[in-house]
């Protein structure tokens, strides 16, 4: 008798750790399934602001290189050549910034020298550029679904 009266308390004390241990884990798995999301937010702006601060290097190094070619009467823009301005002007505005991207020149002023609208693109973060009025706008490449060819 003493036996039977025994079993029911064993069984009753490892249902329990089962259900310790199941909201344990189910607390564990809802704290990450909240937190990873916010984590992964904050790491994609980190990386936007990166782009953003490479993007206006890449645009002061064109406003210089600009002025540059304007007092010693150069050329500067050429669509004709990558990223829409001279070759020698591609490599010195790359080495001026620092930046780690590619940027391409859209639209000129008038004047030849000033640079209206461009685009930097580093990593999946596209940066575009306006003059006037004057803004930066950052986009983060994702593909949601399909495949490249």
């Amino acid at each position: 008798m003493t036996q039977q009266q025994h079993e029911p308390k064993f069984t009753q004390i490892k249902y329990r750790w089962i259900k310790s241990l199941l909201t344990i884990l189910i607390i564990i798995l809802l704290a990450i399934v909240t937190v990873i999301p916010g984590a992964l937010r904050l790491l994609h702006r980190a990386d936007a602001q990166v782009a953003l601060g490479h993007a206006k290097s890449v645009r002061l190094a064109l406003q210089v290189t600009g002025q540059e070619c304007y007092g010693r009467s150069g050329t500067f823009f050429d669509a004709s050549q990558e990223g829409g301005v001279a070759e020698s002007i591609r490599t010195e505005v790359l080495n001026l910034s620092k930046a780690p991207g590619d940027f391409w020149v859209l639209q000129m002023a008038e004047d030849g020298y000033t640079v209206e609208k461009f685009v930097y693109r580093e990593g999946d973060y596209t940066v575009w550029y306006t003059l006037e009025p004057k803004s930066y706008t950052v986009y983060y490449e994702d593909y949601m679904a399909g495949k490249e060819e």
